[in-house]
């Protein structure tokens, strides 16, 4: 037969093992509850996904030249050649959000005047999308760019865009 040895104050071995075992369990179980409840207040930051979307060629966006084209999400990017650089392609280009920051309205490409025009308050934004006078400058609200890629055996442009959740957000 076996028999729990008892220590001088009355506790069995199986009871302390018992306490222990519990004690690590409560332990666990409130460590993984905190984690979870400050992971909820300070989330990490994650990048989202991003995709290359097709643009055309080099040869297709001549020097001056703009394409207005939409993301998966419905959002309108304006891709503008502003220089030609054969050594680095990618800094020929620039791709910004068509939207103004100040209310929302469309921004046009002024491929003379070498600027990005809003018509709705006269928002005057430079060749990089930094906005140079208007109410947009008044706020110091740029508009959104967006990276451009370039294949060099290809010579295709692609822009950077966010990539739909299946799950909406």
């Amino acid at each position: 037969m076996v028999t729990d040895s008892v220590a001088s104050n009355g506790t069995t071995r199986r009871g302390l093992l018992s306490w222990i075992l519990m004690g690590v369990g409560l332990i666990a179980g409130y460590g993984a509850g905190a984690f979870h409840f400050f992971q909820y207040l300070v989330p990490l930051r994650r990048q989202g996904r991003r995709r290359e979307m097709f643009i055309g060629t080099l040869d297709d966006l001549p020097l001056g030249t703009t394409r207005t084209v939409r993301d998966s999400r419905g959002q309108e990017i304006i891709v503008a050649r502003i220089a030609e650089n054969p050594d680095d392609p990618v800094k020929d280009f620039r791709a910004l959000s068509t939207k103004c920051p100040h209310l929302g309205c469309k921004v046009h490409w002024e491929a003379g005047a070498d600027r990005f025009r809003c018509p709705c308050h006269e928002g005057i934004f430079d060749k990089n999308g930094v906005a140079v006078s208007g109410p947009p400058a008044q706020e110091k609200k740029n508009l959104i760019e967006y990276d451009v890629r370039v294949d060099a055996r290809t010579r295709w442009v692609f822009v950077m865009v966010a990539e739909d959740s299946p799950y909406g957000a």
